[in-house]
């Protein structure tokens, strides 16, 4: 019979092996310690920016390391291929689907363009500056961040980087509107540096709405599809860098919980209901409302995360993170614990 003493340092010991829980209420996760470790070794990285999944399952992993742009790899962890489209200012990645093939946007900060291209790297199209506008003075002042796909195969582009206006395209690449940065009166104009990221909401079909993730601004402005203001919402203590859709909720990834004060501060990740109220913060404190709706400034509660840019959910709400300017860990899993 096994002492009581013993008992306990046994039970002791495994309870400190245990993987740290995280988030809370429905959305609490552990971290999958090594994931993707062996495989990421032999594929030369420089900044994770963006991820999201296939309809085979697989993990495609955006860099901005023009020898590997793309990293795919299986749910398990393991290496399938790399290709580089060139890039050098990889940063936002969007899936789309296109006549029954699935197809990536990608945008490039340093080209100043956006690329269509296959799963493969095949480049089927490119959306330089749209200087037909009349809003730049050179391509360099464009620097796009995120490709949002609108209905029917009409697409946004956030750029973020640059002077901040949202560009609609029709399917077919024709510039159908811009938006945004100084256009417009009040809450329709975004401030300097503000659309970083974002997504279509279609949780209502018939009534879908536009998210634009203002990093800087610490808040997500609501949009119609076609440019005007609907509410916003704040985000105190977060930097908002993008929005991805899961069933009634939507997760936010936030590069840090103090930026751009202190660039080596860590970030975390918010899921948000249906009604845009934080039920759970992965990696960062508890969220908290006052008496008049008000969410109070949220903290990261450091390790694991470093600076979480893109991110993506599995069908099971296991959840897939990529890292800026984290060299330690620029790709992270994380398993729902229900």
């Amino acid at each position: 019979m096994m002492r009581p003493i013993l008992a306990l340092l046994l039970f002791a010991t495994c309870a400190s092996a245990a993987p740290e829980m995280l988030g809370q209420g429905d959305f609490r996760y552990q971290l999958v310690e090594g994931w993707a470790g062996d495989a990421l070794k032999s594929v030369s990285i420089k900044n994770g920016h963006a991820i999201t999944l296939d309809k085979a399952g697989r993990i495609l992993f955006l860099t901005d390391d023009a020898k590997n742009n793309l990293v795919i790899l299986n749910a398990d962890g393991s290496l399938i291929t790399t290709w580089t489209a060139r890039m050098p200012g990889a940063h936002g990645m969007t899936l789309a689907e296109e006549n029954g093939s699935e197809v990536l946007f990608i945008t490039d900060t340093v080209l100043h363009e956006v690329r269509k291209l296959t799963l493969d790297g095949k480049e089927l199209a490119v959306y330089p500056c749209p200087e037909s506008t009349g809003l730049y003075a050179k391509p360099a002042e464009y620097k796009p961040s995120k490709v949002v796909m609108l209905e029917g195969g009409d697409f946004c582009v956030f750029d973020g980087y640059g002077k901040d206006y949202i560009h609609h395209y029709r399917a077919d690449g024709t510039l159908l509107r811009s938006w945004g940065g100084n256009l417009g009166e009040g809450e329709n104009q975004l401030a300097h540096f503000g659309p970083h990221g974002g997504g279509m909401d279609r949780r209502n079909p018939s009534d879908p709405v536009l998210f634009v993730c203002m990093s800087d601004k610490l808040e997500v402005k609501r949009f119609t599809p076609e440019g005007q203001f609907i509410d916003k919402f704040a985000m105190p203590g977060g930097n908002p860098r993008d929005a991805v859709f899961f069933g009634d909720y939507v997760f936010i990834p936030h590069l840090s919980d103090n930026w751009p004060a202190d660039k080596k501060a860590p970030g975390f990740v918010s899921v948000l209901n249906r009604q845009n109220r934080v039920i759970s913060n992965i990696g960062g404190t508890a969220p908290e409302y006052d008496t008049n709706g008000n969410l109070q400034p949220m903290k990261s509660l450091g390790a694991p995360f470093i600076h979480p840019h893109g991110i993506a959910v599995d069908q099971h709400g296991n959840l897939y993170v990529a890292q800026f300017s984290s060299p330690a860990a620029p790709l992270l899993k994380f398993v729902r614990v229900r």
